[in-house]
């Protein structure tokens, strides 16, 4: 194709893209209406398939010096590092991030499917038969939960289980959201074993354990960190589908905006896991009766569903 033809069919986005970039220059992308953000990202692709094109073909031109200083211009609003205040920080907290949960709750919902799917499979497989355990479980827990009988005074460690359990719970958390480059099947596998590795462990404890402690001592931190593996296996799931299904744009790009989205999740779940932290240092283990430390787990349950349901409230 020659140059002034390929000038003559493509000038018009050119323009239109210039046209955009001085917009956002002046008003920043988040002035723009959601049909311009999208009219403007898709213009960029196009004309950084041109500057590709006409770099190949007319090396020596001015429009490749023409096309660079666009791409150029509306790569760095594009792909531009927000300074975050402490403003920003607490915005988020207070609203930001259940408003960030409401907008991708149907992938909440899918990712604790999957991990509620591990849990009941396990269960059932156990109660069969509790040599079924060993296929989720180390060898040396399951005898572990066998040999502490009813839980008081033997040798079943429930306190340093608690502590094996928060630890599992992080790395899946952080496993959930990473994996989702594989296509989510690691994020699948990572949600359902995770899922199967609870359900097995409670099947145990109920045939041979004391149900009150274990739930004692897994609650009260473990309903922030069960929340969180299912938020992170969601972020995931959200980049699996963005490389999955692009829609309108390239995977690349696809990818890059699906992982935005992801990471602002996996924010508010860096807090969570730091609060059932916390509750794990200092709750868990005082010396006080399993029904206060039920009776709290309670209360953390309650707070997070009034924390998430803020943006069914207030509008913003």
């Amino acid at each position: 194709m020659k140059e002034d033809h390929f000038i003559k069919i493509n000038s018009n986005k050119w323009k239109e893209l210039e046209d955009y970039s001085n917009k956002v220059n002046k008003k920043g992308v988040k002035a723009l209406p959601s049909s311009d953000i999208k009219k403007f990202l898709e213009l960029f692709r196009q004309c950084s398939h041109n500057l590709a094109y006409a770099r190949t073909h007319y090396p020596e031109s001015n429009t490749v010096i023409y096309l660079n200083s666009i791409v150029g211009k509306c790569h760095s609003h594009i792909y531009a590092v927000d300074k975050t205040s402490f403003k920003d920080i607490l915005s988020y907290i207070c609203y930001g991030f259940p408003k960030k949960l409401k907008e991708e709750r149907l992938y909440i919902i899918i990712s604790f499917l999957f991990f509620l799917a591990g849990a009941l499979i396990s269960l059932g497989l156990v109660i069969y038969n509790t040599d079924n355990s060993l296929i989720f479980l180390p060898q040396n827990m399951v005898e572990g939960v066998k040999s502490g009988q009813a839980g008081s005074g033997g040798q079943w460690n429930y306190p340093l289980v608690s502590s094996q359990i928060m630890v599992n719970n992080i790395t899946v958390s952080l496993k959930a959201f990473a994996l989702g480059i594989t296509l989510g099947l690691g994020t699948i596998y990572v949600l359902f074993f995770n899922g199967a590795t609870l359900g097995s462990l409670t099947a145990l404890i109920y045939m041979y354990g004391s149900p009150k402690n274990y739930w004692s001592l897994i609650l009260p931190h473990g309903v922030f960190e069960l929340t969180a593996i299912f938020i992170s296996g969601a972020a995931g799931l959200m980049i699996a589908k963005s490389l999955i299904i692009p829609g309108e744009y390239s995977r690349k790009h696809a990818l890059i905006f699906g992982a935005k989205r992801a990471v602002s999740l996996i924010a508010g779940v860096v807090i969570m896991l730091v609060i059932a932290g916390i509750i794990e240092g200092f709750f868990t283990p005082l010396d006080i009766s399993a029904n206060i430390k039920l009776l709290f787990a309670a209360i953390t349950a309650i707070i997070l569903i009034v924390y998430f349901s803020i943006p069914y409230f207030i509008k913003k």
